[in-house]
């Protein structure tokens, strides 16, 4: 159908150029706009996936390069690492937009040359207009993230964050308290309900005649509220102003832990994290007297904080040091290492899934072919 209508537009153009040129625009235009996304909606996805608010404070999540608008994304280039050569792949795949799980750009940049290979890459990016986006630690936590997917290996009871998420249970982190004689309390409630970002969750009046005024805001509008007391500051009695409390959000945090279904030798465990990750090799550290696994938490990428003193038989994760390694074992824990990358690059098949849900298969979803881990067994 598509087909015929430009077919007769572009045969009018021939008649009357002058009266079809600006309609043929046009069509196409739409046509363009029905067929792609802007990066702001590819953005707004993308967060819903995984809020950057999950990630680590140390972290830096999110959007990390931003070439100037218009910027349409065709095409979504998934990596673990951003290297050279995968940025010559998504290049040659006319990629408008790189999601990189490990973050290109970590600490500051003071300039941008051509001295180091990372600002290398920027440069290139920025000259290709590619954007880039590191999700990170935010898929580490999110509930279906990547400790999900890396433990899924095993037939588990129940699965639980190692360090449980806390957050605030709406977007208000503030809450302030006063008294007010009444003359002012209905006009300052009012003006307080006009406020984005702030609500008033109590109203009532007090034995003494003065009413109690209680709001809850964000940080950022902390200050208006105040500013709106200010000009009855002399009539406002009893200011309190505290922190909200976060609540645990059930599924998110750093790390996955479990119990087994039914108990397996460390071999068979063994056996099933090879499979998961398509590895022929992993490094083992036994626990001493340790024959049956019950038990198996695990952590993504470097795993030697997060698992540190967790009650498990089994810890599976990319990395610990050597010393990390000796504390689990005397410690009762076995340890699956399967280096950092491998831990995490076999997730990018679910975020690709995930994407094309999320974006309708208007854009199309690739998924790296060179990039590797580092470290290979010789």
């Amino acid at each position: 159908m598509l087909r015929n209508i430009q077919y007769y537009i572009e045969r009018q153009l021939i008649y009357k150029p002058s009266a079809w040129k600006f309609m043929y625009r046009r069509y196409c235009a739409s046509a363009s706009e029905d067929d792609t996304m802007d990066l702001q909606n590819v953005l707004k996805k993308l967060r819903k996936l995984a809020s950057p608010s999950l990630a680590g404070s140390w972290d830096n999540v999110g959007l990390l390069v931003e070439p100037s608008s218009p910027h349409k994304v065709n095409t979504i280039f998934l990596t673990n690492d951003l290297t050279p050569p995968v940025l010559e792949e998504a290049i040659a795949k006319k990629s408008d937009m790189i999601i990189s799980y490990h973050p290109p750009i970590f600490s500051g940049m003071k300039r941008l040359t051509q001295k180091q290979w990372k600002d290398k890459i920027i440069i290139k990016c920025i000259e290709n207009r590619i954007a880039v986006y590191s999700p990170h630690t935010s898929y580490d936590c999110v509930e279906g993230g990547v400790n999900d997917w890396l433990i899924s290996c095993f037939d588990c009871k129940e699965v639980e964050p190692v360090e449980q998420h806390e957050d605030y249970i709406t977007c208000h982190t503030h809450q302030v308290g006063f008294n007010i004689p009444t003359e002012f309390s209905t006009s300052l409630r009012e003006a307080f309900k006009a406020e984005q970002q702030v609500k008033v969750t109590e109203y009532r009046e007090r034995p003494d005649g003065k009413h109690h005024i209680s709001v809850h805001c964000t940080k950022s509008t902390l200050q208006r509220v105040m500013c709106l007391l200010q000009d009855k500051m002399d009539s406002v009695k009893n200011i309190q102003i505290s922190e909200l409390a976060k609540a645990p959000v059930l599924g998110y945090g750093m790390g996955r832990k479990a119990k087994l279904s039914d108990n397996i030798t460390l071999e068979e465990a063994v056996k099933l994290v090879k499979q998961h990750l398509k590895l022929d090799h992993v490094r083992l550290a036994k626990a001493p007297g340790v024959e049956k696994v019950s038990s198996v938490a695990v952590c993504a990428g470097s795993g030697g904080s997060v698992l540190r003193n967790v009650t498990a038989d089994l810890y599976v994760t990319g990395e610990m040091s050597h010393h990390e390694v000796l504390h689990a074992v005397y410690n009762g824990s076995s340890v699956i290492l399967c280096d950092h990358s491998n831990t995490e690059r076999g997730y990018l098949t679910v975020i690709k899934t995930k994407l094309q849900e999320s974006l309708d298969s208007k854009t199309t979803v690739v998924i790296t072919e060179v990039d590797c881990d580092p470290l290979k067994i010789v």
